[in-house]
């Protein structure tokens, strides 16, 4: 029998181990030393707006955007990701440089997921190397990787495992979450305060509206058993713990929609009522692998199977191309499906400790309801007729993951603990066998294009150098083409955010781009920029801009010398005044004289 200091170092050991393999993990398989630390390891999209984000965290960004007519952007915006802003305002204590500080919060969400997951499954009593081998398989999961990608706070899913937990909890202990005398005497009730806290600002909305969508699957589980609404408190307790923390976070929105200002993800941006059903779960990419399982013969003939759903799909194949589950995920999934055809007397709460069986009751439960709700024309679509902003379904994924991870994980615990012998060697060796290759045929899903992100990078920084030096500090220059601030979309072969570009790389200039839509500097910014090219630039001096910030990946091809020649003949300069990044698609027109 271990002592409790013994214990105490095994565990901070294993901990240890965990951490370092996730980080010849991600030095192996994300290929990091290809990766520039001054460059962000990824720039367009949704991946620039983030880039964006960690400027605009130190302040060094939205004084630049939406002039000429300069409002405080983002007053009446949420807060739904505090974890990401105390993540970069602790990074920024040491540095402030943009692409360190966001590929160091890229490349920790594994370590978080690791973690989380690892801690998890040592609370819910796996042993410490299968609580190791499970807490790398989630944190590198499929979803992870191919979320990294852009949406890099979902990504993030590192409270998804204690969200699964606290249903747990709800379901075994009678003393949890229950409302009375004693209640802050109960440790549990405090950790799970702490955990509401940490999914309340986890996700963007998605993962605290999921767990509290699977908490209340618990608590109907447990008033239909029991035949009484009392034993659903905990649960419902829980929930106003995530609801609580969340107010704080979505009241200035709120506030901003009462006034009449609105916020900038409510402003212009449009949810379709059929948006759910467009981006829901397709049970096909949580079994289909796009390695192949390993196999590369198998790997081409899927890839021609997901071009064709890429062609013939066309939008209803989309994100949710994203959420494999791995080998050992895909096991539990459809170990779990199998189990509800099982009857069993689930006694979750009334035995001395929690039983195999009925754990592995509730999480089939669970993952049905998950199913039920977010697959393609499922509950969620009907529910996204109303509830618009709630449309990427699809994003319960990692909960799906888990639940599978953990059901496997729970089912190998309690075998290696009945079997001796011959039998428990050979299950060992299965299970070190199923999880070493499971875990290798998961990996290289995230894999940025290094070299060439750099290299835009820094042309884009000797660019808008060049332009300062001409422009001078403080002068406002029109960006062209128009895109609103939110969810414009792509525009011909720009992408969305992609005028973030020029306002990434300079501290001295004003941009027309950013401004909150609907402010009355987005109204004339889009006015403006319909205008034919000698009203435009009238209106442009007009305003006190001195030049114009063009990008012609916004224009058809055979649209964008015509633009850059009646623009710059309306500028009253030469072409050989106009500055062109090396690309030759970014361009500063200087306005020059009347």
């Amino acid at each position: 029998m271990l002592t409790k200091k013994q214990n105490i170092l095994r565990e901070i050991l294993t901990v240890a181990l965990l951490l370092a393999a996730v980080a010849l993990s991600e030095y192996w398989f994300f290929q990091l030393w290809r990766l520039d630390w001054h460059a962000p390891m990824l720039y367009g999209g949704d991946g620039i707006y983030w880039v964006g984000q960690v400027q605009r965290s130190y302040g060094e960004l939205t004084g630049s955007l939406g002039w000429p007519f300069y409002e405080v952007a983002g007053k009446y915006n949420p807060n739904y990701d505090l974890i990401y802003d105390i993540f970069v305002w602790f990074v920024g204590l040491f540095t402030k440089d943009t692409g360190t500080v966001f590929n160091l919060y890229v490349l920790v969400i594994p370590f978080a997921n690791a973690l989380a997951a690892y801690a998890v499954f040592r609370m819910v009593g796996l042993r410490r190397w299968l609580s190791f081998a499970f807490g790398l398989t989630f944190g590198m999961t499929p979803y992870v990787q191919q979320r990294m990608a852009g949406h890099m706070m979902l990504a993030a899913c590192e409270f998804v495992p204690f969200s699964v937990l606290l249903c747990l909890w709800c379901a075994e202990d009678p003393a949890f979450n229950r409302p009375g005398r004693g209640f802050f005497r109960n440790k549990r009730n405090w950790l799970a305060l702490a955990m509401a806290w940490g999914i309340a600002n986890n996700g963007a909305a998605y993962y605290p509206y999921f767990t509290c969508f699977f908490l209340c699957v618990t608590a109907l589980c447990l008033m239909l058993r029991e035949r009484s609404w009392r034993v659903g408190l905990p649960c419902l307790v829980t929930i106003a713990e995530i609801v609580g923390w969340m107010i704080p976070d979505f009241f200035p929105m709120v506030l901003g929609i009462l006034n009449g200002q609105g916020s900038t993800l409510t402003n212009g941006v449009y949810r379709s009522p059929v948006g759910a059903d467009i981006y829901s779960l397709r049970i096909s990419s949580l079994l289909l692998s796009p390695n192949g399982y390993g196999v590369q013969k198998l790997a081409n003939w899927l890839g021609r199977y997901f071009r064709i759903l890429t062609t013939d799909e066309g939008p209803m194949y989309n994100e949710n191309a994203y959420g494999y589950l791995g080998i050992v995920g895909v096991l539990g999934f459809l170990a779990l499906l199998v189990l509800l055809l099982r009857n069993w007397d689930w006694r979750a709460g009334k035995t001395g400790t929690p039983r195999l069986g009925d754990r592995l009751w509730l999480l089939s439960r669970l993952n049905v309801m998950a199913l039920l709700l977010a697959t393609i024309a499922g509950f969620g679509g009907i529910i996204g007729i109303l509830v618009r902003f709630i449309r990427g379904y699809n994003r319960i994924s990692p909960y799906i993951a888990f639940f599978a991870l953990l059901a496997v994980g729970l089912t190998a615990e309690k075998l290696l603990t009945q079997f001796t012998g011959r039998r428990r060697g050979a299950l060992l060796a299965a299970a070190v066998l199923l999880l070493g290759y499971g875990y290798w045929e998961q990996q290289g899903l995230f894999t940025p294009d290094y070299e060439k992100v750099q290299q835009i990078w820094y042309q884009d920084a000797a660019f808008m150098a060049e332009v300062e030096d001409a422009a001078g500090e403080g002068a406002m220059l029109f960006t062209l083409p128009y895109m609103k601030n939110f969810e414009n979309g792509s525009l011909n072969n720009m992408w969305d955010y992609t005028l973030l570009r020029g306002p990434l790389h300079s501290r001295t200039l004003k941009f027309t781009y950013g401004a909150g839509y609907g402010t009355q500097n987005d109204l004339w910014y889009k006015e403006t920029s319909a205008l034919e090219p000698e009203a435009m630039v009238a209106e442009l001096r007009a305003q006190g801009m001195t030049g114009i910030y063009l990008d012609l990946d916004g224009y058809a091809v055979e649209d964008q010398q015509a633009t850059l020649a009646g623009l710059t003949a309306a500028a009253g300069c030469a072409p050989g005044d106009v500055i062109t990044s090396e690309s030759g698609m970014l361009c500063y027109i200087p306005l020059g004289q009347e």
